[in-house]
């Protein structure tokens, strides 16, 4: 449903965005240590070879990192959300709202993501603070092979 949103960001719902990423080792071990997760199949090449995914293999929510492009500080909006999400509503916030991810198959150093981010929905509640618009992302990443590595649609607060 997309009453009373403006024209301008109707015209976006469909809007694909797609990056690619090479995945490294490195990338792997700094998100596990990010996240503190101090697993070895996530760093230790020995210990990963002897485990059902015969390798080391990116922790699961890993490809969350990849969702939007990197930008300096300076390009973000003044509420900190990236300027590549930016729908024309009249708002000067986002938020985060709700998120659902759905993992298929391992990301292993070596592989290719694609990374394809689609506006898919746009619509409008009102709130005790006045008009709130939510605004629906799903992203799926890829890789080299076409297989799904990750899905998440992910809803976006405006006020």
């Amino acid at each position: 449903m997309v009453e009373n949103i403006p024209a301008e960001a109707k015209a976006m719902i469909g809007r694909e965005t797609v990056r690619v990423y090479d995945v490294t080792k490195k990338d792997i071990r700094r998100y596990a240590q990010a996240i503190d997760d101090p697993n070895p199949l996530y760093h230790d090449e020995e210990y990963a070879k002897k485990t059902k995914f015969g390798g080391i293999v990116a922790p699961p929510l890993f490809c969350f990192a990849f969702n939007f492009a990197d930008e300096p500080v300076s390009n973000l909006r003044p509420d900190g959300a990236p300027s590549e999400q930016a729908v024309p509503l009249p708002v000067q916030r986002v938020m985060a709202g709700e998120s659902s991810f759905d993992v298929g198959e391992p990301v292993r150093p070596g592989d290719v993501l694609t990374v394809r981010n689609k506006l898919v929905d746009i619509y409008k509640k009102v709130g005790k603070s006045g008009p709130l618009y939510f605004v629906v992302f799903e992203t799926t990443y890829t890789n080299q092979k076409g297989q799904m590595a990750a899905r998440e649609k992910a809803t976006f607060v405006q006020r």
